[in-house]
């Protein structure tokens, strides 16, 4: 499915309510066309019970999230030895 003809105010204010949900653009509009469509709360599929859960976190707050985690990503590999 392909949307035309999206004029630039359009665009910004999908890249602002992204940024807000912490989702990328495509997720966005189709979050905004089901939640218009009432048919938020109608998931299903592997998965859909955590799918609330995903991008949850505001951009900035993931991104701070990430941050103070990083250090769980290094491997002591003289403990794996």
């Amino acid at each position: 499915m392909s949307i035309h003809g999206v004029d630039r105010d359009m665009s910004l204010k999908i890249k602002e309510k992204s940024a807000e949900y912490g989702l990328s653009a495509n997720k966005t509009i189709k979050r905004i066309l089901a939640d218009s469509l009432g048919l938020a709360g109608e998931k299903s599929g592997p998965n859909s019970d955590f799918e609330n859960l995903c991008g949850a976190l505001p951009a900035a707050e993931a991104a701070e999230l990430e941050k103070s985690l990083s250090d769980m990503d290094v491997v002591d590999t003289e403990a794996w030895s």
